[in-house]
C-alpha cells in the first residue's frame, strides 16, 4: 500500500501556487470516501507553509550551507534515479498545482487484491496550466513506450486514461539508490523481474489530473465532475457536521469516516462463522467493540494561520450515548488544569489531566472482562495476592482505589546536556493526585515490589521509596523513585527532580504559570479549565537538539528514537544520514533561536466527541 501511495504522489507532480479549484474536494469525492487529506487552495497552503517559523527558518541564509548540501545529495541519490525509473523530470511539473491537491481512500473490493479494502486516489487541479499538464502526460507516455515499459490505455467516461504497470521492487529504496542487496543470491534475485505488480491509472479531465490504482474510483469522480447521480461526500451527514463546524475555510484539513473504516475492517468474510470463547476475544470485531472504538463516528484535523500564530484542531466524534471501553474510561472532567505554583518556570514540557482515576480503573477492568475474563482474573489475582505475606487482611485494590484522586500532572525539564543520552533521559516528574498520598505511596510500593527490590530513605522528613527492577533477558536493571507529599504522589526515574519537587513543595521560586504570554495563548485553545491542558517550550528542547546535531556524532536512532525503517538497512540509514545531512554545517542555536517559542493545547469532551485545540504563538522576534 505504501509503495502504491508513493507512486501516485510522484506521478501527480506535486508543486504549489495558484487559485482555488472550480469544484472543491467535497463535491468531487463520492459519499463513501473513507479518508480525505486536502489543500483546497494550494497557493494559500503554500503561503502559510513558507511563512511559518519553520518555513522562514528553512529560508534563512544561515542554513544555506546545510540546506544546499542536503538538497544536492537528495537530488543526486534519490530524485535523479527515481526520474530515470519513472521516465520523467519533476522540474517539468513545477507550478502545476494551481487549485486543490487531494489524496483520498475509498472502500473498494478488488478481485486481484482481496486483502486490500481501499483504493487510493490523488486529484490535482492545474487550473490555467491544463495545456502544460496535457503536454507532460503525453511526454511520459511517449518515454515509457520508447523504453518498452508495460502500459495500457483505457477509456473512462469518454476520456483517455493510461495505466502504468511496474514492479513493486522498482520503487524500493535499494532499487532507487542502486544499492546492491549484498550476497550473490540476493543480487541475482534483485535482477529478476518482480512478480508483485502495481497498476497506476492516470489521466486528465479539463484542468484536473486524476491518479488512482482503481479505474472504478476514477469513474466515480468523473461522474461527480460531470454532475452525475453518484452522491457526493458533502451529502454525508457526519461530514456535513464536521465541515460546517471545523473544516470550512481551512487551508489544510483531513477527514476520516472512522465508522465506515471500522465497519469495513471488521466485516466477517463470506462463509466464515463467528467464533466463541478465547478465539472470539481475539477477533478484530470483538476487540474493537470491547475497546469501545465501534462508537467512533469520524475524525478530522484542521490547520490554520491566525493573526497571532498557528492554530490546529483535532476532533474525534464519539457520541456520549455510544461510549464504552476506552472512550468511557478516559473522559476527563471539566476542571482546572492550569500549572500549580510548584511547577517551575524552567519546565520545558507540562501537561495536566483532570480525570477520575478510580472510575477509569473500573471502566478498564470492565473492558478487559468483556474482552476476555482471563485478563481480569490475572490482574485481580495479583492485586489480591500482593501484601498478603505481611497481612492476610491486606487489600491492595481497595488501598489503591480508595486513595487515588482526579489529577495527573507531568512536567519535564530541558536535557542536562547535549549528548544523545542526555536527550533521551531529560529529567521528568509524574504527579498522581491523592486525598492521602502517604497511603497511596505505601500501596504503590506493595504493588510494585514484585518487579524488583524496594529501598526506603528519608529526605527532608518525607519517605522516598526506590524500586530497582531485576535485569533479565538482556534488559538492564532500572530504578525509579516515588514519595507522597502535599496532595500528590510524585514519581520519577531521576532522583534530582523528585528531590527538587519535595524541597520546593511550599514553592518560593518562579512558577511556569508566570511565563509571559502563557495566559493569552491559553485563551486561544479554550483556556486552562477544560480538564486537559499542556505546554511545550520548543526553544528549550531545540537548543539541546541543535547543539547535539552540531557537535556530536549522531545516528538516525539518536534523532527519531528508532533506526528501523521498512526497506532500509539500519547501517545504511546511518551512512546515508551522515553523507547527506552534514549537521556540522548548522549554525549555533543562539543565532536561530528567534524561530522557536512555545505552544499550548487543551482538550475537552462534549456530548458529541473529543476536541483537542492547539496554538503556537508567533515568536516575538518574528512579529
Amino acid at each position: 500500500m505504501r509503495t502504491r501511495f508513493l507512486l501516485i504522489l510522484l506521478l501527480s507532480g506535486l508543486s504549489l501556487g495558484g487559485r482555488a479549484a472550480v469544484l472543491p474536494p467535497e463535491k468531487l469525492l463520492p459519499k463513501d470516501t473513507a479518508l480525505m487529506v486536502t489543500m483546497p487552495d494550494s497557493a494559500a497552503a503554500w503561503i502559510l507553509l513558507t511563512n511559518t517559523p519553520c518555513g522562514r527558518l528553512w529560508q534563512d541564509a544561515q542554513l544555506k550551507a546545510f540546506k544546499d548540501k542536503f538538497v544536492d545529495k537528495f537530488t543526486g541519490n534519490v530524485i535523479s534515479p527515481l526520474e530515470q525509473t519513472l521516465g520523467l523530470k519533476f522540474s517539468d511539473y513545477k507550478g502545476l498545482a494551481r487549485g486543490q491537491a487531494t489524496f483520498a481512500l475509498l472502500p473498494m473490493t478488488q478481485t486481484d487484491r482481496p486483502d486490500d479494502h481501499f483504493a487510493r486516489l490523488f486529484l490535482l487541479d492545474t487550473k490555467d496550466h491544463a495545456a502544460q499538464l496535457r503536454t507532460n502526460l503525453a511526454d511520459i507516455k511517449q518515454k515509457w513506450a520508447a523504453a518498452g515499459k508495460p502500459m495500457k490505455t483505457l477509456r473512462i467516461r469518454e476520456l483517455d486514461f493510461t495505466t502504468f504497470i511496474v514492479g513493486a521492487d522498482d520503487l524500493s529504496w535499494d532499487k532507487i539508490t542502486a544499492k546492491p542487496k549484498g550476497t550473490a543470491a540476493e543480487n541475482e534475485a534483485a535482477d529478476k523481474p518482480s512478480t508483485n505488480k502495481i497498476e497506476i491509472t492516470f489521466g486528465q479531465s479539463d484542468s484536473l489530473l486524476l491518479v488512482s490504482d482503481s479505474p472504478a474510483v476514477l469513474e466515480k469522480v468523473l461522474s461527480r465532475q460531470a454532475g452525475g447521480l453518484v452522491p457526493a461526500l458533502e451529502e454525508e451527514p457526519t461530514f456535513q457536521t464536521d465541515f460546517a463546524a471545523r473544516l470550512h475555510g481551512a487551508p489544510f484539513y483531513a477527514w476520516a469516516n472512522i465508522k465506515g473504516v471500522i465497519d469495513t475492517l471488521i466485516k466477517t468474510p463470506a462463509g466464515a462463522t463467528k467464533d466463541s470463547g478465547p478465539v472470539a476475544a481475539a477477533r478484530p470485531d470483538s476487540m474493537l467493540t470491547s475497546a469501545g472504538l465501534t462508537g467512533l463516528t469520524s475524525a478530522c484535523l484542521s490547520y490554520r494561520n491566525v493573526p497571532e500564530g498557528l492554530s490546529a484542531q483535532i476532533y474525534i466524534g464519539a457520541p456520549e450515548a455510544a461510549r464504552r471501553g476506552l472512550l468511557k474510561a478516559f473522559v476527563n472532567e471539566t476542571k482546572d488544569a492550569s500549572p500549580p505554583v510548584f511547577v517551575p518556570a524552567d519546565a520545558a514540557k507540562y501537561w495536566r489531566w483532570r480525570i477520575d482515576i478510580p472510575r477509569t480503573w473500573t471502566q478498564l477492568e470492565t473492558m478487559l472482562n468483556e474482552l476476555n475474563p482471563q485478563y481480569g482474573n490475572v490482574i485481580n489475582f495479583v492485586l489480591q495476592s500482593a501484601g498478603k505475606d505481611r497481612d492476610e487482611k491486606y487489600d491492595l485494590k481497595s488501598q489503591l482505589l480508595g486513595n487515588l484522586g482526579d489529577d495527573i500532572i507531568h512536567y519535564e525539564k530541558a536535557p542536562r546536556g547535549n549528548t544523545p543520552s542526555d536527550l533521551s533521559s531529560a529529567p521528568s516528574l509524574y504527579l498522581i493526585g491523592s486525598p492521602n498520598p502517604e497511603k497511596l505511596a505505601a500501596a504503590i510500593k506493595t504493588g510494585l515490589s514484585i518487579m524488583g527490590t524496594a529501598k526506603d530513605r528519608e529526605f527532608l522528613g518525607r519517605q522516598i521509596c526506590t524500586i530497582t527492577t531485576t535485569a533479565q533477558n538482556g534488559t538492564p536493571a532500572h530504578s525509579f523513585s516515588f514519595a507522597g507529599s502535599g496532595a500528590y504522589v510524585a514519581l520519577s526515574d531521576e532522583s534530582g527532580i523528585l528531590e527538587e519537587y519535595l524541597r520546593n513543595n511550599d514553592n518560593k521560586s518562579k512558577a511556569l504559570a508566570e511565563t509571559p504570554g502563557l495566559a493569552d495563548a491559553a485563551q486561544k485553545v479554550g483556556g486552562m479549565g477544560t480538564g486537559l491542558f499542556g505546554f511545550d517550550n520548543q526553544g528549550m528542547n531545540m537548543r539541546a537538539l541543535v547543539e547535539m546535531l552540531r557537535t556530536q556524532p549522531v545516528t538516525l536512532q539518536d534523532i527519531v528514537g528508532s533506526s528501523s525503517m521498512p526497506g532500509i538497512n539500519p547501517a545504511d540509514q546511518v551512512a546515508k544520514l551522515r553523507e547527506w545531512a552534514d549537521f556540522s554545517l548548522l549554525p549555533p542555536y543562539d543565532s536561530i533561536a528567534q524561530y522557536f517559542y512555545f505552544s499550548v493545547y487543551a482538550g475537552t469532551f462534549s456530548p458529541d466527541g473529543f476536541t483537542l485545540n492547539l496554538f503556537s504563538p508567533t515568536p516575538p522576534k518574528l512579529r
